[in-house]
């Protein structure tokens, strides 16, 4: 089986240990979902050479804290216009962060085939991973539309479906995994569920729905993929009590490891958290780990 550890959103925990211990894993492969800084760049980049000492193969998608400001949070969340243009310097930002990464693959509408003898590879492998749209903030919206339309040529919901189909359809792998930063719409409409808006339940699903679109093109199909792997809504709900963090539907694994703080403490002793997926051909494994 190929022995895969999920990384949820990060917001500043990920430490020295945290790459000690990775690196004496028995992990073949480390993917993570996204949002590394608080709130800076500074922070993004900091995080991003942390996880370039990683010595097994990794794979990141930004979330809607990496690489963009404070200012463009606050324009995705009000809705403001003026708030929410272009910002030319987000494509540098995003590079830096690529280069911080150092052999950490960035993902974002790709495809990142794996072998688990050789590692990332060119040709046929062992495990397709296809990264979803990048920077989701979640719900109806296209988080940071200017970007995404100016790097990636994608303007709508549907747009972003047919990219994720496309990548889906173009694996040659029999084992497909989905790294997104937040998972699907279609999986509950209550703040505990897996994608469920807990910070203001009148929203209901805050999936994302070109994600929910594509996968629901590809179920029963031969290119479907047994695992999608995501973060963004956080375990802990607003006003008390945990969110649903695995659903297994139609087939597929859906895993939202989004555990915020990932480092805490219990009992006077520090824990840390990630998500543990172990596949084949016949079988999905999944299970919460804390170190």
């Amino acid at each position: 089986m190929i022995k895969i550890a999920g990384i949820g959103d990060i917001h500043t925990a990920f430490d020295e240990e945290d790459v000690s211990l990775f690196n004496s894993s028995d992990y073949d492969l480390i993917l993570v979902c996204g949002d590394l800084p608080g709130r800076s760049h500074k922070q993004t980049v900091s995080i991003g050479s942390m996880l370039s000492r990683l010595k097994r193969p990794a794979l990141m998608i930004p979330g809607n804290h990496d690489s963009t400001t404070v200012r463009q949070l606050l324009g995705e969340i009000t809705g403001s216009n003026r708030l929410k243009r272009e910002d030319p310097k987000m494509p540098g930002r995003v590079q830096e962060l690529r280069d911080a990464l150092g052999s950490v693959q960035l993902g974002g509408y790709t495809i990142h085939r794996f072998s688990k003898q050789e590692g990332w590879v060119d040709g046929p492998a062992d495990l397709d991973i296809i990264s979803a749209r990048p920077h989701s903030m979640g719900g109806p919206d296209i988080g940071f539309a200017p970007y995404i339309e100016s790097q990636f040529d994608v303007k709508t919901q549907e747009d972003s479906a047919r990219r994720i189909l496309e990548l889906l359809q173009n694996s040659k792998s029999s084992l497909r995994l989905i790294l997104a930063h937040n998972g699907p719409s279609g999986l509950g409409s209550f703040p505990r569920d897996i994608w469920g808006c807990d910070f203001d339940p009148d929203r209901g699903d805050f999936g994302d729905p070109d994600l929910e679109s594509a996968l629901g093109q590809a179920v029963d199909t031969d290119w479907a993929p047994q695992v999608v792997l995501a973060g963004h809504m956080h375990h802990a709900l607003k006003g008390g009590g945990e969110r649903t963090w695995y659903v297994n539907r139609n087939g597929i694994h859906y895993v939202n490891a989004a555990r915020v703080p990932r480092i805490f403490r219990e009992n006077g002793e520090k824990r840390r958290h990630h998500v543990r997926i172990e596949l084949d051909r016949t079988d999905v494994q999944v299970e919460q780990i804390y170190w």
